[in-house]
C-alpha cells in the first residue's frame, strides 16, 4: 500500500492524470473479490473514510446488497455516506432517509451519514462552462478519504450511472442536484427542474461536479493536511444491470447477466471500461445488452465521460487487468480440477484431461471474454482459447510458443513456468497434439489439427 507523504513545501493545483490508466477487473462478485479488487489499487486509506453508495429508492431492488459491501467497509473502518434526493419521496428528508438506511440494511453494517443533514457548502469546480461551483453536503468536510463504490447500471436522465454520477449527483445536496440537473440555472427544486437544461449541458455539469469532488479530496484536503496522498479510489459493481437507476422505485428488470467488479484510481477510465464492456457484450436473446446500449445512446450518456476527460479528471485510455488469475489457479489445484472459467459473474469448473474441456467449450459463450485458469498450456490449448474468445489466462506451466500465440491475439497471460515442451499425460514424452503442431504458429491453422485429434480420440 502506498504511503502518505508530507507536501508542505509544494502547491498542488490539480490531481495528476496518467496518459493510460490501469483498470482492474474481477469476474467474481463476492465479498472477498470486492476486498481483493480494492487491495489491488494499492492505496492505504488515510484518516476518516467515506464509502459513497446509493442507498436505493424504496420499491427498488437492484441497488447494491449491503452484505456484499460489509467486509470492505469493516476493513477500512468506513462510514456509509449519501445525500438526500431532490424529488419528493422517503429520501427527500433526512429523517425518513435514515429509515431507508435501516430498511435497506445499510445501518446494520456500518455507521451511516446523510451528508447534507446539516446543510450544504460550495466547493469550487475547474470547469465553469455551466455550473460555477458544486453544492455538496456539508459533512464532506468530516472525511479525509473517499471510496466511491458505485452500482453501474442505466439511468433515465444520464443514460448510465457509474462512479462519475455517484460523485456528482450522488455527492450533491438536494439543492446541488437541482443545480447540476439544470446546468446552473436553478439551485432549489422547482417544478420539473430536470427538464430545464439541454441534455449535453446537464451531462457536462455532472462531469464538472464529479471533478470538483475529486479535486476536493486530492488537492484541497492534501493542502489542508500538508500531505501528498491519493485520497480517492473508484469501484464499479456491474450487477443487476437494469436500464433504470437505483433512484427508481419501479426499475425495469435487468435483461443482461452480471459482469463483475471493476476498479481504478481514474474514474473516467473506469466508467469508460464499463461502457465498453456493455457495448461489446456477446448478447443472446436471453442475455441481452441491447436495452442498456439503447438507454446510453438515446441519452448521449458518453458525453459525461468525454467531458470529464476534456477537463482533466482522467483519461479514456486504459489497460484492463484481471485480478482473478492466482485465486482461480489456487482453486484449481486445491480441488484437483483441469480448468476453471470465470465469466459474467459466474465460475464454472471442469475435470477432463488435456484439451477436451476447451474443445467442448470453443463454440459456446462460456469462453467469450472469460478469465481462465489451466494447469498447463501448449499451442493446442492456446488455439482453442483464442477461438473461444478468452481474455485472460493464468497457468502453472506454458510453452513459449503458446505465450507468443496468446499475446499476439491480445490475451493477457500470467504463468509460473515456461516449458521447453508440453509433456504427455504420463510424462513419458511430448504431448501428441503438440507433436502434430510442430512448425505451425497460426492459431487458425492449429485449430483443425487439434479438433481432428480430439475427435479421433473420442472414437476410440
Amino acid at each position: 500500500m502506498s504511503a502518505c507523504h508530507s507536501n508542505r513545501t509544494q502547491t498542488q493545483t490539480a490531481a495528476p492524470v496518467q496518459d493510460t490508466a490501469t483498470v482492474y477487473m474481477t469476474q467474481e462478485i463476492s465479498q472477498e473479490s470486492l476486498v481483493r479488487i480494492f487491495q489491488a489499487l494499492g492505496v492505504e486509506p488515510q484518516g476518516k473514510v467515506a464509502v459513497k453508495v446509493s442507498t436505493g429508492e424504496p420499491g427498488g431492488h437492484n441497488f447494491l446488497n449491503p452484505q456484499l459491501v460489509k467486509p470492505l467497509v469493516d476493513k477500512v473502518q468506513g462510514t456509509i455516506v449519501e445525500c438526500n434526493v431532490a424529488y419528493q419521496g422517503p429520501r427527500f428528508q433526512t429523517e425518513t432517509h435514515k429509515q431507508v438506511l435501516v430498511d435497506h440494511g445499510w445501518a446494520a453494517i456500518a455507521p451511516c451519514d446523510i451528508l447534507d443533514a446539516d446543510g450544504e457548502i460550495k466547493i469550487p469546480v475547474r470547469d465553469t462552462a455551466h455550473i460555477k461551483y458544486d453544492l455538496v453536503g456539508s459533512h464532506i468536510q468530516n472525511y479525509d478519504f473517499l471510496i466511491n463504490l458505485a452500482h453501474f447500471k442505466g439511468h433515465t436522465a444520464g443514460g448510465f450511472g457509474g462512479v462519475l454520477k455517484n460523485q456528482s449527483i450522488g455527492f450533491a445536496s438536494s439543492n446541488g442536484k437541482v443545480y447540476i440537473h439544470t446546468a446552473g440555472e436553478l439551485d432549489k427544486p422547482e417544478g420539473q427542474f430536470w427538464t430545464k437544461a439541454k441534455q449535453d449541458e446537464f451531462l457536462e455539469s455532472m462531469a464538472a461536479a464529479a471533478d470538483g469532488v475529486h479535486q476536493y479530496f486530492n488537492v484541497t484536503k492534501n493542502r489542508e493536511l500538508g500531505t501528498d496522498c491519493v485520497r480517492t479510489v473508484y469501484i464499479d459493481v456491474m450487477n443487476n444491470l437494469s436500464v433504470d437507476c437505483d433512484c427508481s422505485n419501479h426499475p425495469a428488470d435487468p435483461e443482461m447477466n452480471n459482469v463483475g467488479i471493476l476498479a481504478s484510481l481514474d474514474p473516467v477510465a473506469l466508467d469508460q471500461a464499463c461502457v465498453d464492456i456493455v457495448f461489446n457484450y456477446p448478447s443472446t436473446e436471453e442475455d441481452n445488452a441491447a436495452a442498456l446500449i439503447e438507454r446510453i445512446n438515446s441519452r448521449h450518456g458518453i458525453r459525461t465521460i468525454e467531458r470529464a476527460a476534456e477537463i482533466g479528471l482522467g483519461t479514456r485510455n486504459y489497460h484492463l487487468v484481471s485480478i482473478d488469475g492466482e485465486d482461480m489457479l489456487n482453486y484449481l489445484k486445491e480441488n484437483q480440477l483441469s480448468l476453471v472459467v470465470r465469466n459474467r459473474g459466474e465460475q464454472t469448473t471442469y475435470t477432463q484431461h488435456g484439451v477436451r474441456d476447451l474443445y467442448d467449450l470453443q463454440n459456446s459463450r462460456t469462453l467469450q471474454g472469460a478469465a481462465v485458469a489451466d494447469k498447463i498450456i501448449g499451442k493446442g490449448a492456446a488455439a482453442l482459447m483464442i477461438a473461444g474468445g478468452v481474455k485472460y489466462v493464468t497457468t502453472e506451466a506454458i510453452s513459449q510458443e503458446a505465450i507468443d500465440m496468446l499475446r499476439a491475439a491480445g490475451i493477457d497471460v500470467q504463468y509460473h513456468e515456461v516449458l521447453d515442451y508440453i509433456p504427455n499425460h504420463d510424462h513419458t514424452g511430448e504431448c501428441p497434439i503438440e507433436q502434430r503442431l510442430h512448425g505451425i504458429t497460426d492459431p487458425a491453422e492449429c485449430l483443425p489439427v487439434v479438433n481432428a485429434f480430439v475427435e479421433s480420440m473420442s472414437k476410440r
